[in-house]
């Protein structure tokens, strides 16, 4: 038994399951004295604090008792056992498996899938595959299994229908489809870029283009029809070629690098750009300083994604923030409710947060002393 320090479940949370596991394992009964503090501390080579704070939980979820100047003792023997479950981590692409913790959206997602398997005292056992190798697998040789799929394409839906229909259990995470029968956990991307458009609609922009992931991923489709359903809403349109579509979800191609300076250059051109995508945000501001453009002086720009780079662009960068770990969270307990046999909506999608910063201006004020939307907001 020792703790995981590169693990993202809090330490105390590891200490916790590890005592659980250690009276279970040798059948302590009630009052039985357990380790002190300091001797479980030098054990688990962590500091006191952490200890106590595991014993304090413990004691208050009814497990153990502790007693002034005499020590720690097993207060229960009869809760129910952590239980087991073999849980798969689906990716889109295989090679996705092998960067999730360093992965801006995954990496949270996967913090927040830990945490909540932490707190609710799950053992798991876990595999990472990519969608494209697991649809190879029969049905029925899954259902054993607990499945986490993230972020499918859409071109994997006539699977996933065929594995509920099989009864594997599973829960798609960052994807969703409006009238599935299959659980999913998802952002609403539609309302958020909805949300992105009524802001700049508000510091006064009306010449709004978009740079968007491929729409085979599902968020991609939403963010895209949840712009355009935007701008209907407040009586605008944009030309046809103010829609990009980047087949790349972290790089621009030449071609949509072109299509973007062609853009910029024309007699009628946006005064702001949303890139529903923090890395295509992160090239799109590279490409337009390399042209000369200034940001928001010239142009206003809008990202999707928080990670902590955002803050630190020059400029700082205006974008959308999911609350990516509550998504992993949510995530498992659906999965878990699913394998008890409880009922739940099919689709759950949770809300974002626009996180203003000084890549935008009003187009009204860019040319003579810039007003940031952030001093817009105070």
């Amino acid at each position: 038994m020792r703790v995981n320090w590169v693990s993202a479940v809090p330490r105390f949370e590891q200490v916790k399951n590890i005592i659980r596991q250690f009276i279970t394992e040798n059948g302590l009964g009630v009052g039985t004295p357990l380790p002190s503090e300091r001797e479980w501390a030098q054990r688990l080579r962590v500091s006191q604090m952490t200890v106590h704070r595991a014993l304090k939980e413990l004691e208050r979820e009814g497990v153990i008792t502790r007693l002034v100047g005499k020590g720690t003792f097993v207060l229960n023997t009869h809760t129910s056992p952590a239980p087991r479950h073999s849980l798969v981590l689906v990716f889109p692409l295989a090679e996705v498996a092998s960067l999730t913790t360093q992965n801006i959206y995954y990496g949270p997602i996967l913090q927040g899938i830990l945490s909540a398997l932490a707190e609710t005292g799950c053992l798991v056992q876990f595999w990472s595959l990519g969608f494209d190798q697991l649809r190879q697998i029969p049905p029925e040789v899954l259902t054993s299994r607990a499945l986490l799929v993230f972020a499918p394409f859409e071109d994997a839906r006539p699977v996933l229908e065929e594995w509920w229909a099989a009864g594997v259990p599973f829960v798609v995470i960052g994807a969703s489809w409006q009238d599935t029968s299959f659980p999913c956990v998802d952002t609403d991307n539609f309302a958020a870029a909805q949300q992105v458009v009524d802001f700049l609609v508000g510091m006064g922009h009306r010449h709004i283009a978009l740079l968007a992931g491929h729409r085979i991923a599902p968020n991609s489709r939403d963010r895209w029809d949840g712009f355009l359903a935007a701008l209907r809403k407040h009586g605008l349109s944009v030309p046809p070629e103010w829609l990009i579509e980047s087949e790349l979800p972290s790089a621009l191609s030449p071609t949509v690098q072109e299509r973007l300076r062609t853009l910029f250059k024309g007699r009628v051109r946006p005064t702001a750009l949303f890139a529903a995508g923090y890395y295509l945000a992160a090239e799109a501001l590279w490409l337009l300083k390399g042209e000369g453009w200034r940001v928001p002086q010239d142009i206003s720009l809008v990202a999707f994604d928080d990670p902590p780079s955002a803050s630190y662009l020059e400029p700082p960068l205006t974008t959308v923030r999911q609350p990516l770990v509550e998504l992993g969270r949510r995530a498992v307990f659906k999965l878990l409710s699913l394998l008890n046999g409880q009922i739940q909506p099919a689709v759950e999608k949770l809300s974002v947060e626009l996180v203003v910063r000084a890549s935008v201006a009003s187009p009204e004020t860019s040319d003579g002393g810039v007003r940031y939307a952030l001093s817009q907001q105070s």
